[in-house]
């Protein structure tokens, strides 16, 4: 039989041997310090306090008052009930030092406190007349508790003196075990010693660790670096692209507008390819160029004052003979009160515009499009844009936010697009703080919301302008916009 487990038998012998005079003892220690570290106190305290800034607050209200001591005194109260709902139950695990009485006091606190909640409409009506009331009620509150710490006390001063006694006869009782203990301390200084071999082998293991930690943090580096070798690789392909590009639309442009000679119906049918087909290689080299500085984190947003509702107007207006080609009425909801908000109104529009286009596309002849603002009362900032298009299933929905990827559009045929619109949207709503969520149904249609944070929100001081005429105007309801 090995020494060591010899030694680790005998030690386990003794130390089982000692429990059953030990463990009582350690068992009646333990409870006690439990009971007398109870969490009561902090919470009592943490209460007392908050009954005395309530106190404070109701004070601070005066006939004359702002608004903002009123508030100050509703929090307080709120501050209250929260920490009387946080107060652990009788007999948990955070609770130890439950005294009599308590409970029923804690409720009487609550009782007291619940009446000065009722007293708060008079805050609008008649305020010395809520102080009056208030003051006196939670005083009555202050009062009531203070016993309660009084009793908890007292209580937790018999602890404390319980306590002490255990400790004391258990150090009687130790002194007996010295010798016995003096041995168990030997044979775990051999067993410590013999362990240092193993925690050798334990640092050479970590050490090795470490080394193949340093080569996967030089494999992310150069993978890290190869991403953004890509990125720079795409944007400067793309920006030199831009070049013959415009080359490519400046001439088809002036061939089509007849200034070097009439064409004939055959010539000008393909000079007119050649430009929508620049034209459509040009957004895609945009949008790759976009997407690089995104990747890069490159991409600045130039923040100002914007009304989003104006910006809407202006989208749908610029994309009216396009939904009128695709047989699609769009309607523009005006926005009820101030939608300005702080952002980049280019980007803003780029991402109205990328919405709005690809639920043109995916609407059949005859759909419809609804484009609707509003301001949340905590500042949030929501465009909905629902159609009535060919939809999408629920499992694909995550998809179409990824680049260059394209859902199955045998629904829709005729459409063509690069997948790089929708990505985009995401990327520059994040970069605003908002988030984009979708909803749709194959064959019913599809909703699109932009949150924009309350950060976000500005205060116009002026109302927006009308939404300029051209623009049809339907009925809907905030409350449609899930």
């Amino acid at each position: 039989m090995d020494l060591g487990k010899i030694v680790w038998t005998v030690s386990f012998v003794l130390v089982l041997c000692s429990t059953p005079m030990l463990i009582p003892d350690l068992i009646g220690i333990q409870r006690s310090v439990e009971i007398a570290s109870g969490a009561d106190l902090w919470y009592d305290g943490e209460l007392s306090a908050d009954l005395l800034r309530l106190q404070v607050s109701i004070r601070a209200v005066e006939p004359d008052s702002r608004t903002e001591v009123a508030e100050e005194v509703m929090l307080r109260l709120d501050n209250v009930f929260n920490r009387i709902n946080a107060f652990p139950e009788a007999g948990s695990a955070e609770w130890h030092t439950w005294a009599a009485g308590r409970e029923a006091g804690v409720a009487e606190v609550r009782r007291v406190i619940d009446r000065i909640d009722r007293y708060l409409p008079l805050l609008r009506t008649d305020r010395a007349a809520f102080r009056t009331l208030a003051d006196r009620t939670v005083e009555e509150a202050v009062v009531v508790h203070r016993r309660v710490l009084f009793a908890g006390s007292d209580h937790q001063n018999v602890l404390v003196g319980q306590i002490q006694r255990q400790v004391s006869v258990f150090q009687m009782k130790l002194l007996g075990y010295g010798a016995g203990s003096a041995l168990l301390v030997l044979a775990l200084v051999w067993l410590m010693l013999r362990h240092v071999g193993a925690e050798k082998e334990l640092r050479k293991t970590n050490r090795d660790l470490r080394d193949l930690t340093d080569r996967l943090v030089v494999a992310r580096d150069a993978a890290v670096r190869s991403n953004e070798a890509k990125t720079n690789f795409l944007a400067n392909v793309s920006h030199e692209l831009r070049t013959p590009l415009n080359a490519i639309l400046g001439f088809s442009e002036a061939l089509a507008s007849g200034i070097f000679g009439r064409l004939a119906s055959r010539q000008e049918e393909y000079v007119g390819d050649i430009h929508q087909s620049g034209q459509r290689l040009l957004a895609l080299i945009n949008d790759i160029l976009d997407l690089a500085k995104l990747d890069a984190g490159k991409l600045e947003l130039r923040e100002e004052a914007v009304a989003l509702d104006m910006l809407a107007a202006e989208a749908v207006r610029d994309l009216r003979v396009a939904s009128r080609a695709a047989g699609v009425t769009v309607d523009l909801t005006p926005a009820v009160g101030n939608v300005t908000i702080l952002g980049d109104p280019l980007r803003l529009r780029q991402i109205l515009d990328n919405l709005l286009s690809n639920a043109i596309k995916f609407t059949p002849w005859g759909g419809r499009i609804e484009v609707a603002l509003e301001r949340f009362a905590d500042g949030r900032t929501v465009v909905a844009i629902s159609d009535t298009g060919v939809g999408i299933r629920a499992e694909d929905v995550a998809r179409v936010f990824l680049p260059f990827e394209q859902i199955d559009s045998r629904r829709a045929p005729q459409v063509q697009g690069t997948g790089l619109g929708l990505p985009l949207v995401r990327q520059l709503v994040e970069r605003h703080g908002g988030t984009v969520r979708m909803s749709s149904q194959p064959g019913l249609g599809t909703q699109v919301l932009v949150e924009l944070p309350p950060e976000r929100a500005l205060r116009a001081e002026t109302s927006p302008g009308p939404i300029a005429p051209g623009n049809s105007v339907a009925d809907h309801s905030p409350r449609n916009m899930a």
